[in-house]
């Protein structure tokens, strides 16, 4: 196999290596080369006729995933991202075959997690540049944010990226109009670091923009414990606050999976282990979005009866799906493998809970073939 000695092309030619990591943007976005192999190929293709100083048997090891990967983070810190987005047609031509898709939702896929949490960003990016500079001065414009690894994943994404960003292009005036706002409470010790309030604060961090959150619990001792937190002034701001999101960034979990993490699962677990195994077994698909459980087949949401009136939740499934088809919010929606594909994508899309979902291959194969199922 031919070999690539692109660290020392790195080092020396600072030029031809931009060019190399140019190619390997262009074949992953415009000839939309999505198998590593066919990128690999096609590179040694460019060096062999542009790179021979640097392209002969004595090189690095042969090129793999990882290295393909790499130079896409390096495409998009050198503004290449301009080429567009990652697409898979044929995938995406499976999926509508069986999924009706409603006319404002907007299916984005990506080759692998990596490139999936900066799809994400940038097009999380372009919304919130575009709405601050297209509002009348002093409006304010609303982020909410969920919890959970996938979001704190892109939160560490957007610092990443940040010198790529649209955003810098908006005037610091304007910056003072954005606050972002955590959608969900509490958590535990051993995941405080991807509490939504922890989302929120560090992604404020990045834009430079001011965040509002509250550590409430997520599950109260009864009814009257839950009604009297969220009578409190400040609580109610905050709800009010999140009720008037320009753009939501959250993900979906599935609960199917007995050994998913989910905190909707665990909330359920601590109160009743039996009822959570019962609700798994009357439900092949069940997802949750913002601490609601809702069928992942047609987006219904599930009450929980032994804890419904005890869990805070700061936007329901009907709140979303009313701000979302109302045009008051454009949601994105990130969810990676196959089983969220399954479980949880499709009722999101039927019910039109969001505008935007972003996911990776593995999970536009578990959408497609759920789709193949009746609802």
């Amino acid at each position: 196999m031919e070999k690539l000695e692109y660290k020392r092309m790195r080092k020396e030619n600072e030029s031809l290596y931009r060019q190399l990591v140019y190619e390997v943007a262009r074949l992953f976005v415009e000839e939309r080369k999505i198998h590593v192999k066919e990128i690999i190929n096609s590179v040694y293709g460019w060096a062999s006729k542009n790179a021979n100083d640097y392209y002969h048997a004595d090189g690095e090891k042969e090129l793999h995933g990882n290295w393909v990967s790499r130079r896409l983070v390096d495409a998009i810190k050198n503004h290449f991202v301009s080429l567009g987005n990652f697409e898979d047609a044929e995938i995406k031509r499976e999926i509508l075959d069986f999924i009706r898709l409603p006319k404002d939702v907007t299916l984005n896929f990506a080759p692998n997690y990596e490139v999936l949490l900066k799809q994400a960003c940038l097009d999380f990016d372009k919304k919130l540049t575009n709405k601050v500079k297209a509002s009348p001065q002093n409006t304010q414009v609303v982020v909410g944010v969920s919890g959970g690894k996938t979001t704190l994943d892109l939160s560490k994404t957007l610092r990443d990226i940040r010198e790529s960003l649209k955003w810098n292009e908006v005037p610091s005036k304007q910056k003072k109009n954005v606050i972002i706002c955590s959608l969900t409470s509490g958590g535990s010790r051993v995941n405080i670091a991807a509490l939504s309030d922890t989302v929120a604060a560090n992604i404020a961090q990045e834009l430079d923009v001011q965040a509002s959150g509250f550590l409430g619990p997520p599950l109260f001792k009864d009814k009257e414990s839950k009604d009297i937190f969220i009578k409190d002034k400040e609580v109610r701001i905050h709800i009010d606050l999140a009720h008037k999101a320009n753009i939501i960034l959250t993900s979906v979990g599935n609960i199917t999976d007995p050994d998913d993490n989910a905190l909707t699962s665990q909330i359920i677990k601590t109160v009743d282990l039996e009822y959570l195994k019962q609700l798994r077994e009357n439900n092949k698909h069940l997802g949750d979005i913002l601490y609601n459980c809702y069928n992942g087949h047609n987006g219904n949401p599930i009450p929980i009866a032994p804890i419904h009136d005890r869990v805070f939740s700061v936007i329901t499934c009907k709140d979303l799906w009313t701000m979302v088809s109302s045009k008051q919010t454009e949601c994105i929606v990130v969810a990676k493998g196959y089983d969220k594909g399954y479980h949880a994508l499709r009722g999101v899309i039927s019910r039109g809970m969001a505008s935007d979902i972003h996911m990776d291959l593995d999970c536009a194969h578990g959408l497609r073939d759920v789709g193949r199922e009746e609802p």
